[in-house]
């Protein structure tokens, strides 16, 4: 009977080794990650072996994943939190296999580099008076005199003084005559951000500065940021968002 549960514990570590031995992991892409929040990374798992590859783990920090069937190619997800905002490198990702008998669990580490930044979790804050009319005018002289523009609706002939990055060039080339793009009407008033408004420690500044720049961007307003010397003059979008949003989860970082 002894020999018989050795020859099969024997078995199943031969049968977990080879399950884990043709897996190939690679790093697909991830969401924006935020500081106390779970992150969404995604991960392509391959089994380069023509058998397919039962009950496999997946884990990174704190969590972890059941793959119960690879042959080919597999998607993945994993949702780590992060503790705190900032640059991390992640380079090693554990795929275990009980498989088949759940005597022993096998492990290996795949190497892999994912360079993440995570965002400062946002600390919920009153933005009522950042999105006054009366805020804005008054106190925000940085943003006193510059314009703003909505979505491109149409082309005009170009005038002197109009700036070079509004000349419609398609419609340049097709007319032989220069356009300058048309914009409508932006929408709210241009905020610019800076920690120094909010109270609390550095931490919960840059928390709260956070949950206002997305808020405000969310309303569709021109937004900017303010960090001592560095600043980010209002503008609309998601990649102007996430540049402000980058500065802050490497401000100060050690």
């Amino acid at each position: 009977m002894v020999s018989f549960l050795l020859s099969v514990m024997a078995l199943s570590g031969f049968v977990s080794f080879v399950n884990l031995k043709n897996i190939e992991v690679s790093v697909i892409k991830s969401d924006d990650i935020f500081a106390l929040k779970p992150a969404n990374l995604k991960f392509k798992a391959r089994n380069r072996y023509f058998f397919g590859a039962f009950l496999l783990r997946a884990k990174l920090f704190q969590s972890e994943v059941v793959l119960p069937y690879i042959k080919g190619e597999e998607i993945f997800i994993l949702n780590p939190i992060f503790p705190k905002r900032g640059k991390y490198v992640i380079k090693e990702l554990t795929i275990s296999s009980y498989f088949p008998f759940y005597f022993f669990r096998r492990s290996i580490i795949i190497p892999i580099y994912i360079e993440i930044i995570v965002f400062p979790n946002p600390i919920k804050c009153d933005i009522s008076l950042l999105v006054s009319e009366g805020k804005i005018l008054s106190e925000s002289n940085i943003s006193r005199g510059k314009s703003y523009e909505g979505e491109v609706v149409g082309v005009r002939e170009y005038v002197q003084g109009d700036p070079l990055k509004y000349i419609h060039w398609k419609a340049t080339a097709k007319t032989s005559s220069i356009k300058t793009k048309v914009f409508s009407p932006y929408q709210g008033n241009p905020v610019i951000v800076d920690i120094n408004d909010f109270s609390g420690s550095l931490e919960e500044k840059i928390g709260k500065a956070t949950y206002t720049l997305i808020e405000i961007s969310k309303m569709g307003s021109p937004i900017g940021l303010k960090l001592e010397e560095e600043l980010y003059l209002p503008e609309k979008g998601n990649n102007h968002l996430r540049r402000m949003l980058y500065a802050l989860a490497v401000y100060n970082s050690e």
